[in-house]
């Protein structure tokens, strides 16, 4: 081989490498969220909420219905998105990432949205839904294990539910190992800080297509640059970044374009998809029990026991025998 030829493999390898780190920089990103859930001893003990304890129905119109509905979708979808565990096949777990990101958030969507539905708030606007979810972090409604977000001004971001987070260091690598719970909650208010970001750069890009007039030069056209003055009032009007942010991001993700560079990424597709899992299992284990909380449990029972046994009993029906049953 000539020094052209070398020259050329460096370059085209070094072009595959650039490719798969948004992909790498997911993955590191989805485990540290759930090497937080992991390392927090109470997050199966939802008496510890003091809001979890006073859930009641507050829908005077409410269709256990409804909520029946949308768990089966959100059990449905979970089933379908674990289905690739009996496999067992790592180009299985690679080629289905482009409908396996969209499952992971409908599934917690679903099931978020039978618990709105039980508290008259459900609604089928994905963004506000989302700012519900995170208003309700912001006022201590779920656990701390997932109580994590960040709000504010262009760089002026504050981090929440991260006690161990310190600040940027000048060294840090979003493609660094994550060793211990510092690093973890490191790598979360990255993904956390990126997400805000890039809803803002979202909205200015929805905003320019308007035209909008607060962002217009003295020619009427819509400006170029931006200042900090012009991000902070597009910043105003975004809600709080939390979770539901996290995978709303990972199901846009799920265009041809973006699974490209995950499916030519060099990550451990098995883990990946295990990790989506595991947060998946957490946040309906969270929605399903202030479910039965609020309906009573004979009720809830009687629309777990009516879905097919064999799609939900390692997920709905164990949750429900091991972790919602003890808080009752």
């Amino acid at each position: 081989m000539g020094l052209t030829g070398f020259r050329e493999n460096i370059l085209k390898l070094r072009a595959e490498q650039a490719k798969s780190i948004p992909s790498r920089v997911f993955f590191n990103h989805f485990f540290s969220i759930i090497y937080c859930i992991d390392c927090n001893e109470e997050k199966y003990d939802l008496k510890k909420v003091p809001f979890y304890n006073g859930i009641k129905i507050k829908n005077e119109k409410f269709n256990i219905e409804e909520v029946r509905k949308l768990l089966w979708n959100s059990w449905s979808t979970e089933y379908a998105y674990r289905i690739g565990e009996k496999i067992d096949n790592n180009d299985y777990y690679k080629f289905s990432l482009h409908w396996n990101f969209p499952q992971a958030y409908y599934s917690v969507y679903l099931s978020m949205t039978a618990f709105h539905e039980t508290q008259g708030i459900a609604n089928e606007q994905h963004e506000k839904s989302i700012k519900l979810f995170g208003n309700s972090v912001k006022d201590k409604h779920y656990p701390s294990a997932i109580s994590f977000y960040t709000s504010g001004l262009k760089d002026e971001f504050e981090y929440s539910g991260l006690p161990n987070f310190k600040g940027f260091p000048k060294d840090h690598s979003v493609l660094s190992k994550i060793e211990c719970l510092e690093d973890a909650e490191l790598q979360l208010a990255t993904f956390l800080k990126t997400t805000r970001k890039k809803n803002a750069e979202d909205k200015r890009s929805r905003l320019q297509k308007q035209n909008h007039r607060d962002f217009r030069n003295a020619k009427g056209e819509f400006r170029k640059s931006f200042k900090k003055e012009h991000w902070d009032i597009i910043f105003k009007t975004i809600p709080i970044t939390s979770v539901f942010n996290l995978l709303y991001r990972l199901r846009i993700k799920a265009n041809y374009r973006d699974i490209e560079s995950f499916v030519n990424a060099d990550i451990d597709f098995k883990s990946f998809h295990s990790s989506l899992g595991q947060l998946i299992y957490y946040l309906n284990f969270i929605h399903e029990a202030y479910i039965v909380k609020a309906i009573g449990i004979a009720e809830y029972e009687k629309v777990l026991k009516a879905f097919p046994n064999h799609l939900n009993e390692e997920t709905a029906l164990k949750r429900f025998e091991e972790n919602i049953k003890p808080l009752e």
